[in-house]
């Protein structure tokens, strides 16, 4: 019963419906206010890079039943059916893992670091544990490589990313910037090796 998650690495077929779930699920965060085309078009551009990690969460609905909890519709933000029933299923989460790079991405490479990036969750299943599911998934991946650290952006005013980097084990390193919106970033690590 419920719904069931599974994570998956992108095939080039799946950025655009990519995509599509990360600007929804911005835009609802943040209330209706549109993303700017280059946003979306960096993020693709990001997402289709040959060396990217960009990993899918999709949900399906076994029982066809929804309990207002796990085991609601998965489907609608990123343009799919989201029909419930047996073995229906939808893009409902991703995120990108990347190689760190010096000087906030214009650098060179820093060895053993990994930049996490592009998280997002379909608005009808926020605080499903998606996003939890989507960053275990990227960090053990990550783990199996080279990577010894990891590394993020967030907004400081998305308290629900916030808390699941915090207990995730992610600290803020005391670094902030303000993006290109006027909003506060802060940056978060934490050590792949523990």
């Amino acid at each position: 019963m419920g719904a069931t998650v599974v994570v998956r690495e992108a095939a080039s077929a799946d950025i655009e419906t990519a995509v599509a779930l990360w600007t929804a699920s911005h835009v609802a965060r943040r209330n209706g206010r549109p993303l700017p085309e280059a946003h979306i078009t960096l993020a693709q551009q990001r997402m289709a890079a040959p060396e990217a990690l960009l990993l899918l969460a999709h949900g399906s609905v076994d029982d066809g039943s929804s309990n207002g909890s796990r085991g609601g519709g998965a489907g609608g933000a990123d343009g799919t059916s989201g029909a419930s029933g047996a073995g229906a299923s939808s893009l409902i989460g991703t995120i990108l893992g990347i190689q760190g790079l010096d000087q906030d991405g214009a650098g060179a490479p820093v060895p053993g670091l990994l930049h996490i990036s592009l998280l997002s969750v379909a608005p009808d299943r926020w605080g499903q544990h998606v996003g939890r599911l989507l960053v275990e998934a990227v960090l053990t991946r990550a783990r199996a490589g080279s990577f010894r650290e990891a590394q993020l952006w967030t907004h400081a005013d998305n308290l629900r990313a916030n808390r699941l980097y915090k207990a995730m084990g992610f600290r803020r390193s005391g670094r902030v910037r303000v993006d290109d919106w006027g909003e506060l970033l802060v940056h978060y690590r934490r050590s792949l090796t523990d």
